[in-house]
């Protein structure tokens, strides 16, 4: 696993974390969650909550390494934590950006470059979140069909949960993430989760939750009231922060890793104080800005090296992780994209991060989301996934009898040990070109925008909504035309 930290590095931030906690604080403008430190003994001025390193430690401690996120189709659960990279969409972009079909709307013709580019951004519309949600559930390596993919603008924003949580239930049997709207969100997500899965579902996992801190040092209330929601009900919750190097946080990486670490700390601890037990991943999406214009640069070195040195601080405390994903700062899902998207998923998977949100579709520093994208970045997830799964030695892989028998100067093509596992020994691409110069060029020089377009819409059109009996149909629909009326 990659590592920028020395043990006696990660001890520093530790330290220098617990000074913070014990002698800044960090504000919690939620009365039921002071409440619920004072309880435990914890020293709190106001809204300002000052944690010792013993009661934070103490907390931490009953913190489950792994847990399981059901799924209402029971071969979709995935373990968070298990050794292998859980992969969840793009969340929260306000923009969409299309790209343009090449001229005429179709492929060129044999000789003639692609035109395919972008004709600009726009906000996403409800229709563009159903699409998102089947497209999510037909690619194979997002294991979660996520929540908030984008932010529809055609809809009222008061409801509009109601109605995106509705379309992961109907159109997916993946895991879901839950909905952090304040209180009423995350009621609402466990009140149609119950619909879903016909059962009270305290203390089995049926979502995932995003909690972000308020960095510097601190939380909103509607993210307080969403945290208290789930953790009493014990459902899982990533604890993230966003934390800008040279803006909402120190220029140092250090500084920023100190930082953030005390206000994930916190956090994590309250789930604890609320509902010992309850799953929760310490997160970061935390990167620096670009010093020339101000602007989050999540196509930088910086990002990755904070991505590995998060990954050692939750293994330091025994937390599942969270980090990284496809992450860029360019605004087409073009060479740029692809390299810096490459760079963090790599990172990310390398380092050891059990849980990746933003594995597929971002682009513009999480402002924008593309269809191309989403499907070009989870073929990266699949290629990379395979990278992390390594070689498997043992005799049989090993082929002593086979290259005894084909000796110097033969070839393995007809062998029966190459015959067997032909189908199932490399990674076979969806997207990737492999045809070669002459055949591409004849089949119209089709760029990997144009493939991923095609791909896009033929997994959308061919999309079928998994069986659901038609009883819970009726009161999914009957919850969301209740609370949308």
């Amino acid at each position: 696993m990659q590592a920028f930290l020395s043990n006696e590095s990660i001890e520093q931030i530790h330290r220098t974390s617990m000074r913070l906690l014990e002698n800044v604080g960090v504000e919690f403008p939620y009365q039921a969650a002071v409440t619920t430190f004072k309880k435990h003994g914890v020293k709190t001025a106001g809204s300002r909550v000052y944690l010792t390193e013993a009661q934070l430690l103490k907390a931490l401690a009953t913190v489950p390494r792994q847990f399981t996120i059901h799924a209402r189709n029971p071969e979709r659960n995935v373990i968070v934590g298990g050794g292998r990279p859980v992969f969840a969409p793009a969340y929260g972009a306000p923009f969409l950006v299309d790209a343009a079909p090449p001229a005429g709307g179709a492929s060129p013709a044999a000789g003639a470059p692609s035109a395919a580019g972008v004709t600009g951004k726009r906000t996403p519309t409800m229709a563009d979140y159903h699409n998102l949600v089947k497209l999510a559930h037909a690619l194979p390596n997002q294991d979660l069909s996520g929540y908030l993919i984008v932010e529809p603008g055609d809809v009222d924003a008061d409801t509009a949960h109601v109605q995106m949580l509705h379309a992961h239930m109907v159109h997916s049997d993946k895991p879901f993430i839950g909905s952090t709207a304040g209180k009423r969100g995350a009621q609402h997500t466990m009140e149609m989760a119950r619909i879903l899965f016909g059962e009270d579902p305290a203390g089995q996992a049926v979502c995932i939750s995003l909690i972000n801190s308020l960095t510097p040092l601190g939380y909103s209330s509607e993210m307080l009231e969403a945290l208290v929601e789930f953790a009493t009900v014990r459902q899982p919750l990533v604890i993230a922060a966003l934390a800008m190097a040279g803006s909402t946080g120190p220029v140092t990486l250090a500084g920023v890793l100190t930082l953030q670490n005390a206000e994930l700390l916190a956090g994590v601890a309250l789930t604890q104080l609320i509902s010992p037990g309850t799953p929760v991943v310490y997160g970061s999406t935390s990167t620096n800005i670009d010093m020339r214009s101000g602007a989050l640069a999540l196509g930088s070195p910086e990002l990755a090296q904070m991505i590995a040195a998060h990954a050692q601080l939750a293994r330091f405390y025994k937390l599942p992780s969270r980090s990284g994903g496809a992450l860029t700062d360019a605004s087409f899902p073009d060479a740029q994209a692809g390299f810096e998207s490459m760079m963090a998923l790599l990172t990310t998977v390398n380092s050891g991060i059990d849980f990746v949100l933003h594995a597929g579709g971002i682009l513009t520093s999480y402002l924008a989301f593309s269809y191309e994208k989403f499907v070009l970045d989870d073929e990266m997830c699949g290629m990379v996934r395979r990278l992390h799964e390594g070689i498997v030695v043992d005799p049989e892989t090993l082929a002593y009898d086979v290259i005894a028998n084909v000796g110097p100067g033969g070839n393995f093509l007809v062998e029966m040990h190459t015959v067997k596992r032909c189908r199932t020994e490399f990674w076979k691409p969806n997207l990737c070109d492999r045809t070669g110069l002459e055949a591409w060029m004849q089949g119209g020089q089709r760029s990997a925008v144009d493939r991923a377009r095609q791909r896009w819409q033929k997994l959308v059109a061919a999309h079928a909504d998994p069986p659901l009996d038609a009883a819970t149909v009726r009161q999914l629909q009957a919850f969301v035309e209740k609370h949308t009326a």
